[in-house]
């Protein structure tokens, strides 16, 4: 079998895959987050059918939360 790929093989075997977290939103999206330290978390994105939650200014992508 043969398998074509967009990024070579040693940049595939060489990435890093971080733990991602997602937090349920009251209106029934997800929030995905990395945790940075005991109670932090960096918003990633936003994945909700509820257009508001991509406004909330809290929810934006790079926004440090505390738990």
């Amino acid at each position: 079998m043969i398998i074509f790929l967009p990024d070579p093989q040693e940049l595939i075997n060489t990435m890093e895959f971080r733990e991602v977290i997602q937090i349920k939103l009251p209106s029934g999206g997800l929030v995905n987050a990395e945790p940075l330290s005991y109670n932090q978390m960096r918003i990633i994105n936003v994945v909700s059918t509820d257009p508001m939650d991509y406004m909330h200014e809290k929810y934006q992508p790079g926004e440090v939360i505390s738990l």
